[in-house]
């Protein structure tokens, strides 16, 4: 086999992930053309078609499909043999990329990251918030080592393996001297009487679903999309303005302060989701293991827990 001009291995996994040559000729900051010519170069160098080219689009092989991980393994061991040399001069042996939620690290998994750096100080621990569904994409294309992610999360190819931490309850927001105020547990059938202020879907389309068919089953919420926030800050002064029901999503036995809100707990059963770690399913590193063999020391003791 010729030998591959390093570049080629960036160039193909930039085709295989946006399967189109024009947007990863953009993302590149190439010209489309010098990139279709590399990746036939590629191809003649290892001696068969990595990626199958029609009017539809762009699809990878049997054997794409396999070079691809290798690839994505190469260049990571590369992009780690370039930056050794900073971390040796800051007493560091290694770096671990964790992904984390954009809207704020969970409070079992902040203790386990904290307790992770105590233990092997000589790691750097990079940390990268991101939207979840692309916490799940990054570590299945190993540009992310571990992740923080909720659960369901979007499903990939390759899986990721996945150990989860704790849970999350799901809390109802009423205003002040709301009708469902006067209920200790408010019915789900209630909801659909009410303005609902909801999350942007885009933000985690899996988790969100998941928690809209835990709060109203099938049924279809005519107010559902009456205001969708982001900010839990803004949430609280909406329904604090009696303008519709909010959701916490919390640890148990926490609860928001915010004036001119009360909480509320659901009926029986009541509404969680997951939180915990994800790793690639088909690698993983000596730094990798050692990271899960502390988070699973911070598996809290629920039987809504899921271990692999």
């Amino acid at each position: 086999m010729a030998a591959v001009d390093f570049r080629q291995f960036r160039y193909f996994i930039a085709v295989a992930d946006e399967l189109h040559f024009g947007r990863a000729a953009e993302r590149l900051h190439i010209a489309q053309s010098g990139l279709s010519q590399q990746i036939l170069k590629l191809e003649r160098s290892v001696g068969v078609q990595l990626l199958l080219r029609d009017r539809r689009g762009v699809q990878l092989t049997e054997a794409g499909r396999v070079f691809l991980d290798h690839a994505r393994q190469a260049v990571e061991l590369a992009d780690r043999a370039m930056t050794s040399p900073l971390l040796a001069e800051r007493g560091k042996t290694g770096t671990l990329r964790v992904g984390t939620p954009i809207l704020g690290i969970p409070v079992v998994a902040e203790e386990l990251l904290r307790e992770f750096g105590a233990r092997f100080p000589e790691v750097e621990v990079e940390i990268h918030p991101r939207l979840d569904p692309e916490l799940v994409e990054a570590v299945s294309t190993h540009s992310l080592d571990v992740a923080i992610v909720l659960s369901p999360f979007k499903s990939v190819e390759p899986p990721p393996r996945y150990q989860q931490l704790s849970t999350f309850e799901l809390l109802a927001l009423l205003p002040e001297g709301h009708r469902l105020a006067a209920f200790g547990r408010v019915p789900r059938s209630e909801l659909l009487k009410e303005p609902f202020l909801d999350w942007p879907r885009s933000i985690n389309p899996e988790m969100i679903d998941h928690i809209h068919r835990m709060l109203f089953g099938d049924a279809e919420h005519p107010q559902r999309v009456a205001l969708p926030i982001l900010e839990e800050a803004r949430r609280l002064e909406h329904v604090a303005n009696g303008e519709g029901i909010g959701i916490a999503v919390l640890p148990p036995g926490m609860e928001p302060q915010a004036p001119g809100v009360v909480v509320r707990h659901f009926e029986e059963p009541s509404p969680f989701i997951g939180y915990g770690v994800a790793w690639s399913g088909t690698q993983t590193t000596p730094l990798v293991d050692a990271f899960m063999d502390v988070a699973r020391e911070f598996v809290v003791a629920d039987p809504k827990v899921i271990r692999v």
